[in-house]
């Protein structure tokens, strides 16, 4: 039988991943009606959470993300301090678990966007949060090469994304003991539409980061919403924007499936 910590941690990551899951479903379904013509732009992570309070018992659906989304928030900061799956201990995991640490302020951040929306508030977007972080930057002295080298950061971690695509590295957190080969290999497929996806997006944002530090103008950056829209006026960029749409929605499916095939942990401190 598990210890209770052990059961209480593995129900905060499953619960945040459910809420995450939640959240780019609709973000992949809002940007494929932009692609296909049925919407406007398209949108953010809080864009997504401003349109769950116009739906039918919205307000209880978005208390139910907010709570998820800080379950999510302290996961990743658990993941950062304690890594209970006992990933090697490796400088590259080392580096993954700052990673970790930042994921998990990020999504406080979004959670908080989500309370100020329940709240009738106006939240800021990514976007907008992005363009004021990167005009600070340029104000600095070298702040243009400062900006140049988080694009190439960000692009960076694009290129890995398709690489943990290709070579499923994220199957660490599969309770491989209790799924049929079936059930993983479509877990796996899953996670390789949603994550290669990702990589556009994070090519797609380094791209507007690096734009913003050539032209010097920090309205060049952006973040999802801005990244997505820039696919589309790309060469055969509604082509992109669907497809990457679908690897978003793909993406939302797969962290769904994920919150109940995911490892229980065992990991030293909840021992």
């Amino acid at each position: 039988m598990m210890p209770e910590k052990t059961t209480v941690i593995a129900a905060i990551a499953r619960t945040g991943y459910v809420a995450k899951g939640v959240v780019y479903f609709l973000v992949g379904l809002l940007t494929m009606q932009t692609a296909i013509g049925m919407g406007g732009e398209a949108p953010g992570t809080t864009q997504a959470l401003q349109e769950i309070i116009y739906r039918p018992f919205g307000s209880v659906l978005l208390i139910a993300i907010i709570i998820g989304l800080l379950a999510h928030a302290i996961w990743r900061i658990v993941q950062a301090i304690f890594d209970p799956e006992n990933r090697d201990d490796t400088l590259f995991v080392k580096l993954f678990r700052v990673v970790d640490f930042s994921i998990g302020c990020l999504y406080i951040s979004l959670s908080y966007a989500a309370w100020q929306i329940l709240r009738g508030l106006q939240a800021q977007s990514s976007d907008e949060s992005t363009e004021v972080w990167i005009g600070r930057i340029l104000e600095l002295p070298f702040g243009k090469w400062l900006v140049i080298l988080i694009a190439v950061s960000v692009l960076v971690g694009g290129f890995y994304q398709f690489y943990s695509a290709v070579v499923a590295s994220f199957d660490y957190s599969f309770d491989s003991k209790n799924m049929s080969n079936p059930e993983k290999i479509l877990l796996r497929w899953l996670g390789r539409i949603g994550i290669f996806s990702w990589g556009i997006v994070y090519c797609m944002v380094a791209y507007l980061l690096y734009r913003a530090a050539s032209t010097f103008d920090a309205e060049e950056a952006g973040g999802l919403a801005e990244a997505l829209n820039a696919l589309r006026d790309q060469p055969f960029g509604i082509w992109i924007l669907g497809i990457t749409a679908g690897g978003l929605i793909i993406y939302g499916l797969y962290l769904l499936v994920l919150s109940y095939y995911h490892k229980v942990y065992d990991g030293k401190p909840f021992d």
